[in-house]
């Protein structure tokens, strides 16, 4: 009787299971996905508004917030938010103040890894001015011969 019980029980997750790997899953085209997308514009330019430094949090006053140890690389946020606010956002961490006592900390945070798109535009942008500029240089060498 106990396994007639299981064997009931099984029978619907096995199903279910199976049927969960047979769905197929609903490829979205990146062009329907993505709007309002342009080119980076000035990266140069927006990038030496900024300032990379290096830091280490303040663990002895915000040991709950167990935050990395170490030197850290990135940026302020203050820095960042004049050039691209869209990469500083407010993150909360949930942390134990006492038994039976939790709070929020909240605080600016740098989404460091949105700056690659801007990097690689602002090395595109360096590049051709590089290309350009060996141009230059060439017709000016053979102007002097």
């Amino acid at each position: 009787m106990e396994y007639t019980l299981i064997f009931k029980a099984a029978v619907p997750a096995i199903i279910l299971a199976c049927a969960s790997l047979s769905v197929n899953a609903q490829k979205i085209d990146e062009q329907k996905l993505k709007l309002n997308v342009s080119k980076i514009s000035n990266p140069l330019q927006q990038l030496q508004h900024l300032d990379p430094v290096t830091f280490s949090y303040n663990q002895d006053q915000y040991k709950a917030l167990k935050l990395p140890d170490g030197n850290q690389y990135g940026f302020l946020a203050s820095n960042l938010q004049s050039q691209y606010p869209g990469m500083v956002y407010e993150a909360s961490k949930i942390y134990n103040a006492g038994k039976n006592n939790s709070r929020v900390a909240k605080y600016d945070e740098v989404r460091s890894q949105d700056l690659i798109p801007v990097l690689v535009a602002a090395v595109k942008e360096q590049q051709a001015e590089i290309e350009s500029l060996k141009k230059e240089l060439m017709l000016l060498k053979e102007r002097s011969k």
